[in-house]
């Protein structure tokens, strides 16, 4: 993928491993302690979620683990769950597939590397953190010039 697509797409994010995964990026100041990088990542996609390519798309955040107070500045595009005691992984998979079966355009964006070879064997569309994180920051630059 090199540019984001203006189609209403629902991006669904393993969170905890784009927030873990970004912790040193040389663009971002962000936080050392879990729950801060959490948070600072949710407001980056806060951010990315008004740029106009995203105006027709919608975000849901699976974070690992139970409930834990992570954005209080609300934002309908982005949803935000926690796996409490089942694997993120298995709910964004499942997620996407029934997505997918209802004909909804959807990509699971996600650095691990057994979910997006999961997703692909599905015919389910998958990005790599990264590419996300770069395709989003190109579009934030294109805002600020």
């Amino acid at each position: 993928m090199r540019r984001i697509s203006a189609k209403p797409t629902v991006y669904l994010i393993d969170g905890s491993n784009f927030s873990r995964s970004f912790r040193d990026h040389p663009s971002q100041a962000w936080g050392e302690k879990p729950d801060a990088l959490e948070c600072e990542f949710l407001d980056w996609l806060d951010e990315v979620s008004r740029l106009k390519p995203f105006r027709a798309s919608c975000f849901r955040v699976i974070f690992d683990g139970g409930f834990r107070q992570v954005k209080s500045v609300p934002n309908p595009s982005i949803n935000i769950y926690f796996s409490d005691s089942e694997p993120a992984d298995d709910i964004l998979l499942e997620r996407a597939s029934f997505m997918f079966m209802e004909g909804v355009r959807c990509v699971i964006v996600s650095s691990d590397g057994e979910i997006r070879r999961k997703a692909a064997a599905e015919r389910l569309m998958s990005m790599p953190c990264d590419a996300f994180f770069r395709l989003c920051d190109n579009e934030l630059r294109k805002k600020i010039r």
